[in-house]
């Protein structure tokens, strides 16, 4: 009886032993395997770290390729620029140099020109009164009004491009001699007004004489606008010879219709 209890009594404690050291046993695999596993975590996390690593190096270097590529174009058309458009734009800039250069000399030889041409029509004038003053003291002073006019008429036409025609009703001859001067400047200074500004080819002076001289000047050069010119120093001193005369000066023109003077002197 007593041989059985201890029988029992030590599978028991061999039973507790082996269950005690299966728990051991399977605690330690259980350790073991949490250990095994956090390990093959970590290392999926170096790998993963590795892998994004090497990604984000092969996109720098891809980056720095990208830039390096980006660089060498930049410089290549930088190059190209100097090299190629440059000499181009260079040699342009010469021509355009040159041709100013040219032009510039055109315009000095226009301007010289044109002062010359300046020179020449004031002598021109100048010349029409020094003679129609010589004319005054000798043909108007011996021969009256018409014989000096178609002397000055003759000198006008030998030294301009102009062709001037003049006619007289009535005996102009037999008036005033003071008359007759004003009458003359007053010619003159029409004369000279178109030979300086109208730029006409043909002048038509009329006088009618009956109780009354009815002077009329007309010529067919550009013409003006009356109310911008019409208080010149020429336009004045007509005003003022013709008011000697006891007459009234009146004119008429507007642009590229001419000009027409007309004066009409009463009591002679």
């Amino acid at each position: 009886m007593e041989e059985s209890e201890d029988l029992i009594y030590y599978i028991v404690i061999s039973s507790s032993a082996v269950v005690l050291l299966l728990v051991v046993i399977i605690g330690d695999i259980f350790l073991l395997y949490r250990k095994r596993k956090k390990i093959a975590e970590q290392e999926r996390e170096i790998h993963i770290r590795k892998v994004d690593e090497l990604i984000r190096r092969r996109e720098v270097e891809n980056v720095n390729a990208l830039l390096q590529g980006q660089n060498s174009e930049r410089r290549r058309i930088s190059q190209d620029l100097h090299d190629r458009l440059g000499g181009i734009l260079f040699a342009a800039k010469l021509y355009n140099s040159n041709i100013e250069r040219k032009i510039n000399e055109i315009k000095k030889v226009q301007q010289e020109e044109f002062e010359k041409l300046s020179y020449l029509i004031d002598e021109a004038v100048d010349e029409v009164r020094r003679i129609s003053h010589d004319l005054y003291h000798s043909s108007l002073a011996k021969f009256g009004y018409t014989v000096a006019l178609k002397q000055l008429i003759s000198a006008v036409e030998a030294s301009n491009p102009v062709k001037i025609s003049f006619s007289v009703k009535g005996a102009l001859d037999d008036t005033g001699e003071s008359i007759q001067q004003e009458l003359y400047a007053l010619t003159q200074e029409m004369l000279s007004n178109t030979l300086k500004h109208a730029d006409a080819s043909k002048v038509e002076i009329s006088i009618d004489v009956h109780d009354a001289i009815d002077f009329r000047f007309q010529d067919n050069g550009k013409g003006f606008e009356t109310q911008k010119k019409y208080s010149g120093i020429g336009l004045f001193n007509m005003r003022q010879r013709a008011e000697k005369l006891n007459g009234k000066l009146i004119l008429e023109s507007s642009p590229e219709k001419g000009t027409i003077y007309s004066l009409s002197i009463a009591g002679v």
